[in-house]
């Protein structure tokens, strides 16, 4: 795989070849999630975190996936980050016709996720916030985000880390709504109080 991707460039013909049910690394065969359903519902938010982060290369991304998926699910071990990178060694054993395609799959899938995350999650910042400067915040989306999970569950960070992604999600979900209902609430409230100041009048 090496050879094909660092020093050949990558044959027109992989890009073609179909996902495969299972992938064979080391010894034996693991499924291949089909859905996105069947991809989340066996991810930590961890996993989450390691699988959305950026690789310069190609084959970076591959390796980057594959570890990010099947970690856990090879060693039957909790979700470590730093374990699964050495995890890779393993990957670099699969032959690169199952391995290209399941992990073009499964960035598709990470893709799917990330879009549904933004349909269900993002809301358009109001004047004011865009006033303060909140697009600085940004950068630190993560980091609040394990915060917010970490005190929503009171638990620790670790543990943040290791709770099954929909989860996760559903907690975002409950505060989006929670925070899109106060607001709606504030502003029927400011709209009445200003009704019944001209009736006063």
């Amino acid at each position: 795989m090496l050879n094909f991707l660092l020093y050949q460039g990558l044959p027109d013909g992989l890009v073609q070849l179909p996902v495969p049910l299972t992938i064979r690394i080391g010894r034996l065969r693991y499924a291949v999630p089909q859905t996105l359903e069947e991809f989340t519902k066996t991810i930590c938010y961890g996993q989450r975190i390691f699988l959305t982060q950026n690789e310069e290369t190609e084959f970076g991304t591959i390796i980057r996936v594959i570890d990010g998926y099947y970690y856990s699910i090879v060693t039957k071990k909790k979700w470590d980050s730093d374990k699964a990178l050495l995890f890779g060694k393993k990957v670099l054993t699969c032959t690169v016709n199952e391995l290209y395609p399941v992990a073009m799959h499964l960035t598709n899938l990470i893709g799917e996720m990330t879009d549904r995350e933004q349909q269900l999650l993002h809301r358009e910042p109001s004047k004011m916030e865009l006033a303060a400067g909140i697009e600085k915040l940004n950068v630190f989306s993560e980091l609040t985000s394990l915060d917010f999970l970490r005190d929503a569950m009171k638990i620790t960070v670790p543990e943040v880390l290791l709770t099954p992604y929909n989860e996760c999600l559903v907690r975002f979900m409950i505060a989006k709504e929670t925070t899109d209902y106060q607001n709606r609430y504030f502003e029927l409230a400011k709209e009445e109080g200003k009704s019944k100041s001209k009736y006063m009048k």
